[in-house]
């Protein structure tokens, strides 16, 4: 069982590019199709806006079903790839996680029965509106079931459990957390892309009517985008607690350590969303002439205010060990002012929100759908792209936080011969390290 003759480099480039890859189709696979799936759903609900829900739902099931082999084909290549480059590890991990895998193995045949059938059979089932409904329903239930064994044995090699306890491994410390971390993030990031791709049709739409479903469209997925999105902050929170718990080493290289610094990426891609969100909705809404509109340039400087004291450092440096400047910012730290921060960017987005559902309320009734304004459109394309960015940074900072172990504190990457027996012991939750409010580098 010896490794490929591939430099250490080249393996980690090769590996990073192909599961990032794979990970992001996944990701809008799993997402829109909810999204679609629920969209179907509501209009049998609002039978007024069911011609254009049920065209979102059948959109979102093509492209699903046209990207899916995609997926698929990079999956099977990722654990080829995984089992050559690094066979002792692979060996390791299936060990322990076999049973996960077994399961995600199944419910892969199963999205394979349901999916294919929800869009084929689309226009067959017409008439049987609830048995096509069950298919779509059956699809997202196996596809989030699938990515949720994936996650048990991403999981395990963050916090890794006692490899004989079956039920320890599958409900590993950050299993759970991971799952609803990516399922929210999955929602969010696919209605991001969904309102990029129908602000470019709408650009190059010169039938009035596809110039409005369009222009509708990419107002609703962008509300959904920033629903969940919302909830993120409080997930990953949960999430980044019980890494602090059970593998405090990893937790210290994500927040103070080398790592510290990607987190602050993410904070300003955060911040940039948040601000570009409010912005298209302000356009959007002045274009509408919604009494409201006025308010949202006052919304839109205290959020971009927030944004800016969100991506202060605390730090100069590549760490808080390793200073350029002997010199702390005071309103770099997390608490109060990131905290502060957030939440004013958050409150400010939501204001907005309501302000643009009133005016699309108000002009529904007065058929002034379609007039959409070009640089909310092209806001509409950069959220897109940044929530598409964002996802790869969110997963380049969990996996590198393992960084030298492939599982952490058994397997290292300098030596992978090393099999797990049991993890070290963790500390008692009445002494834990230092967290998030504890005055951390950002």
């Amino acid at each position: 069982m010896e490794p490929t003759a591939v430099s250490e480099g080249m393996r980690r480039l090769t590996m990073g590019l192909l599961m990032l890859s794979h990970i992001q189709l996944a990701a809008f696979i799993i997402g829109a199709l909810t999204i679609g799936v629920g969209a179907e759903f509501l209009g049998l609900i609002l039978s007024r806006f069911r011609a254009r829900l049920d065209r979102l739902a059948y959109g979102v099931a093509f492209f699903a079903v046209l990207v899916y082999s995609t997926g698929a084909v990079l999956a099977i290549m990722f654990v080829w790839l995984i089992a050559e480059l690094w066979p002792p590890f692979w060996f390791t991990v299936m060990r322990i996680n076999l049973w996960p895998m077994a399961l995600e193995g199944i419910t892969f045949a199963l999205t394979i029965a349901f999916l294919f059938p929800y869009w084929y059979l689309w226009r067959h089932l017409g008439k049987l509106k609830g048995v096509h409904l069950a298919l779509g329903v059956a699809a997202v239930a196996v596809v989030h079931l699938q990515q949720a064994m994936i996650d048990v044995m991403a999981g395990y090699m963050l916090t890794p459990t006692p490899p004989e306890n079956l039920l320890r491994v599958f409900l590993n410390p950050t299993a759970i957390p991971l799952d609803v971390h990516r399922t929210v993030g999955n929602i969010s990031f696919a209605g991001f892309v969904i309102g990029a791709y129908a602000a470019i049709r709408t650009l190059r739409a010169r039938d009035p009517d596809k110039r409005a479903f369009y222009d509708w469209l990419g107002g609703f997925a962008l509300v959904i985008g920033l629903g969940f999105l919302f909830l993120q902050p409080a997930v990953g929170l949960f999430y980044l607690e019980e890494i602090r718990w059970h593998s405090p080493g990893a937790f210290n290289s994500m927040m103070r350590g080398p790592h510290s610094k990607a987190f602050l990426g993410q904070s300003f891609l955060l911040s940039l969303i948040f601000f570009l969100a409010l912005l298209y909705l302000a356009k959007q809404t002045k274009g509408l002439k919604h009494p409201g509109a006025a308010w949202l340039r006052i919304l839109l400087v205290v959020n971009a205010l927030g944004g800016l004291l969100l991506i202060q450092p605390y730090v100069i440096g590549p760490s808080q060990y390793t200073l350029w400047v002997r010199w702390v910012n005071p309103i770099g730290s997390m608490q109060p002012y990131k905290y502060l921060a957030l939440a004013a960017q958050s409150l400010t987005t939501i204001a907005a929100v309501l302000i643009y559902l009133g005016g699309r309320l108000r002009a529904l009734r007065l058929e002034r759908i379609g007039q959409a304004n070009r640089g909310a459109q092209a806001a509409l394309i950069a959220l897109g792209v940044l929530a598409s960015l964002m996802m790869l940074l969110m997963g380049y900072i969990r996996e590198s936080a393992r960084q030298p172990f492939l599982i952490w504190e058994q397997v290292r990457i300098d030596n992978p011969q090393l099999f797990p027996t049991r993890p070290p012991p963790r500390p008692p939750r009445s002494e834990p390290p230092p967290g998030p409010g504890d005055g951390a580098a950002r």
